[in-house]
């Protein structure tokens, strides 16, 4: 079995998701209690019959918390927080009718629907996105109490609730953001410095492969035909053919095609085909390329290599993203790719009989040589690993 790591990417795109996903739950319960609390405050207050109607917009909300918990795309959300709002218009109203003594109690009753609208999360797996949308939904709370309160010409006293959660909730997607940016670069920068070391000592090996072959030939036909008193015999001239055979024939000119290495080979065709996405509008990031073995069955690294390009393919069609990463890695006897993308994601059981591209393309293509192809799609992104055994035999 081949284990590989999350790719940051993905790892970041977890992170994310966890704390949005926790934000509705408490959205969710938070409503549940807030109902129940207001309860036992129309029951003091001798109004208990019109519960019912004072709850309504707290049940409303969350429901509505709810469908974005089990849903969460960019339209659900935006039903969310306009649907928050004007549950938070009304339900001051609602309860000042009810219970007009509230008006005492201060402004923490009016913003309890206000509050849950502030957490509304990241969309996407973007911590960026979590700061835009908790800033939005916070404007949108504050405006709708205000709304409310003005509806029944009540004293306008705001209350902490929302600027409290709407604060922790922008602060944490802010320090996830900058977190994740400042690794990319990192990383960035690290691989950058592993491909030129890479390249910086493959040039060195080719310069001493030429300098052999040179002092192993030309070096001494020169020498051989400087010693000849005359015109050079037979076997010297054999000798000369023999060396200008071999110069014609060394392998030391620097080329893309030709390695000593089966993954230098594996990992020139990543990076080749990542450098062929770059017009598509997709920017396409190669890592793991160190991970490669040393030896791989050249159908099996075709497979891969064709197999990764529709998955891309299928990014640049579909995934509505200009990001993707290419994440090389190999345990035991296997190699596998995986090609990850931050784009809406899919349900590949949805997907119909006469779209082949992922059924021919990649799964047919890698189960052809004794591979698997596994899938993870959600509101996060695609994540396709390719995995096929690393055979033996040509390059």
């Amino acid at each position: 079995m081949t284990n590989v790591g999350l790719p940051r990417p993905v790892a970041a795109r977890i992170t994310v998701h966890g704390l949005a996903t926790t934000q509705r739950v408490v959205a969710v319960i938070g409503s549940l209690v807030a109902a129940t609390m207001i309860i036992d405050v129309l029951a003091a207050y001798d109004a208990l019959a019109s519960a019912p109607v004072v709850i309504a917009p707290l049940i409303g909300v969350g429901m509505l918390a709810l469908l974005l918990l089990w849903r969460p795309t960019v339209l659900v959300a935006a039903v969310f927080v306009l649907g928050g709002a004007v549950f938070s218009a009304a339900f001051p109203a609602l309860l000042i009718a009810a219970a007009p003594e509230v008006v005492e109690t201060g402004p923490y009753l009016f913003n309890r629907i206000a509050t849950a609208i502030c957490l509304v999360g990241a969309m996407g797996g973007r911590a960026l996105s979590g700061v835009l949308w908790t800033a939005v939904a916070f404007a949108a709370a504050q405006v709708s109490v205000l709304v409310g309160l003005a509806i029944v010409d009540a004293p306008v006293r705001m209350g902490a609730g929302p600027l409290i959660v709407a604060s922790i909730g922008i602060a944490s997607y802010a320090t996830l953001a900058i977190a994740q940016r400042q690794t990319e670069r990192r990383v960035a920068g690290l691989e950058l410095s592993a491909i030129e070391q890479s390249e910086v000592e493959r040039r060195r090996s080719l310069e001493l492969r030429a300098a052999a072959v040179v002092h192993d030939t030309i070096l001494a036909d020169l020498t051989l035909i400087a010693r000849s008193p005359g015109p050079v015999d037979a076997r010297t001239a054999e000798v000369l053919t023999e060396h200008l055979d071999q110069l014609a024939s060394a392998t030391v000119a620097d080329r893309g095609d030709v390695s000593s290495e089966a993954h230098s080979a594996l990992g020139a065709a990543l990076l080749e085909l990542a450098r062929e996405y770059q017009w598509s509008g997709v920017r396409v990031d190669v890592s793991g390329l160190e991970l490669l073995p040393e030896t791989m069955s050249s159908p099996a690294r075709h497979a891969l290599l064709g197999a990764a390009r529709a998955a891309l393919d299928n990014v640049v069609a579909h995934a509505g993203t200009d990001r993707a990463e290419l994440v090389a890695g190999a345990r035991g006897d296997s190699v596998s790719v995986l090609v990850v993308d931050d784009g809406h994601g899919f349900d590949a059981d949805q997907i119909g009989d006469d779209r082949l591209g992922l059924r021919t393309s990649v799964v047919q293509r890698i189960e052809q040589v004794g591979g698997a192809v596994r899938v993870w799609s959600g509101p996060e992104g695609t994540t396709v690993m390719l995995t096929v055994p690393r055979g033996e035999g040509a390059r």
